[in-house]
């Protein structure tokens, strides 16, 4: 290649962190306008669609989509392999769903239900088939082709279809419909970026190669699965679809600045770690690197939509969307643990640990379990917190999972997170005392908001232009890249000018 792999890596995670951004945007935007058409219940009935079928699209893969990338050596065989694999699991997965429908609308307890679900199981088929050309894109580090695959999809499907469906006043339909483009938009565009080799039947040695390692990967993933959707099923269960409506977006909107960070970094690094993890000293460096540049990112944010948390909900839903403020607080308080895990996760991927990572997934799908069920007498609040203990608990296991397999040391973790807790501090403290000074002041939402985002904005320029000190060598590194890049790109347009 011509450019070097931390160029790459550079590159890809600017692009993922620039079309995650945009996707955050126009996503959160749609799910505002959509918020203010739709009452809770139809986002709930529609969350509890989607997550049977996410659940069911995590077991049809099998874990291909991870072997693809993380084999050092790939041959056409594997390809076609994957794709026949693929594509019988997601016509079984569809059968399956479609029949099993009216089992799991009473399990939900929810009697709209069955309907939604029988729609949707046709995108099953649309999401397995699409696995194998997006993971090659992955594989090839063509990020840039899937964020904007990613954007494209999603702006089609909620954005043209749900949003204008809603607004027609065709309920719970427009999500469903919305969804089920975005998903057939989405495979389509990866098999125009990328045709794969394909079969209709896997080769025997490859598909035993395929599976042994992605069976492994697959138990995991479906534990993770579990303890990021089990908490829907239980609140949706046990105090209704209204309560899951809110529920659902206090947490989509936690996983908005959760994609952003997390994301456009694990995206990256996963095929990146891949091609040298026969060089545990590089991983080290590069994930120490990266667990820093996330608590630098989500500390701050997390301290500020805490501060800004019952105006923002206020101003932004509705006041009708008030009851989901409090766990949204509490949700959002795990913000760091969310990102943090996930570099985690896309280190001992691509060692190859993939056992390990699998039963540590399921005692974290156990404690979800127990902390929702726990936290139900105290409602919404009580489900949240018991929520974010077994989240904050899953870091821990992936943590030294992590640096176990790197030998990155316990003191150069800590010492990096206690530097960005101390400059978090320093950057929300200013803000909370605005706010609690403008709402004493019984100013409205929208000054109390532009109080906080004009505090905040000094305050962050302030540090990092006066006193980036306070940042540590992840601050410095990121200033540095910052610099860097931005004069490459001056110098770029200079000479083509």
């Amino acid at each position: 290649m011509n450019r070097s792999l931390t160029d790459q890596a550079v590159s890809g995670v600017g692009w993922q962190f620039l079309s995650v951004a945009a996707n955050i945007f126009l996503r959160a935007l749609i799910l505002i306008l959509l918020a203010r058409n739709l009452p809770p219940a139809d986002f709930g009935i529609i969350a509890a669609a989607t997550m049977v079928m996410s659940i069911t699209q995590v077991l049809s893969q099998i874990g291909v989509s991870r072997v693809l990338v993380q084999r050092m050596l790939l041959s056409d065989d594997h390809v076609r392999s994957a794709f026949a694999i693929c594509l019988y699991t997601g016509l079984l997965a569809m059968a399956a769903i479609y029949f099993a429908a009216p089992l799991l609308s009473r399990l939900f307890r929810m009697a709209d239900l069955t309907i939604f679900v029988q729609f949707l199981s046709v995108t099953l088929l649309f999401q397995s088939l699409g696995t194998v050309p997006a993971s090659l894109l992955q594989r090839e580090h063509r990020f840039r082709a899937i964020g904007l695959v990613e954007l494209g999809s999603f702006v089609l499907g909620f954005g043209f279809i749900a949003l204008p469906m809603a607004k027609a006043d065709l309920g719970a339909w427009s999500l469903a419909v919305g969804h089920f483009a975005h998903m057939l938009s989405r495979t389509i565009a990866f098999y125009m970026l990328r045709r794969p080799k394909t079969a209709l039947w896997p080769r025997k040695g490859a598909r035993g190669e395929l599976l042994a390692v992605g069976s492994g990967f697959s138990v995991g993933q479906v534990g993770n699965f579990v303890a990021t959707e089990v908490d829907y099923l239980i609140v949706g269960r046990s105090l209704g679809a209204e309560a899951l409506g809110y529920y659902s977006r206090a947490y989509q909107f936690l996983m908005l600045p959760a994609q952003l960070f997390g994301k456009a970094l694990s995206t990256v690094l996963f095929p990146s770690m891949a091609s040298i993890q026969d060089q545990p000293h590089r991983v080290a460096r590069a994930y120490l690197r990266a667990m820093g540049v996330i608590a630098l990112l989500t500390l701050p944010s997390t301290g500020l939509l805490i501060v800004m948390a019952p105006e923002l909900v206020k101003f932004v839903l509705g006041s009708e969307w008030e009851p989901m403020i409090v766990p949204f607080k509490i949700l959002i308080a795990t913000l760091l643990f969310r990102t943090s895990y996930k570099i985690s996760d896309s280190v001992t991927l691509a060692m190859g640990s993939m056992v390990r990572r699998a039963w540590r997934q399921w005692i974290y799908a156990g404690a979800v379990i127990a902390g929702a069920s726990l936290g139900l007498p105290w409602g919404l609040a009580g489900v949240a917190f018991g929520v974010g203990a077994a989240v904050a608990l899953n870091f821990l296991l992936m943590l030294q999972l992590a640096m176990e397999v790197t030998g990155v040391p316990l003191a150069a973790v800590i010492r990096t997170h206690a530097q960005q807790g101390v400059a978090a501090v320093l950057l929300v403290l200013p803000v909370w005392l605005v706010a609690e000074l403008t709402r004493s002041l019984e100013f409205g939402n929208t000054a109390v908001l532009s109080a906080c985002t004009i505090t905040t904005a000094a305050t962050a320029a302030l540090l990092w232009f006066r006193f980036r000190g306070v940042f540590g060598e992840d601050g410095a590194w990121l200033h540095a890249l910052a610099t860097k890049r931005l004069r490459g790109f001056t110098e770029r347009n200079s000479v083509s000018s």
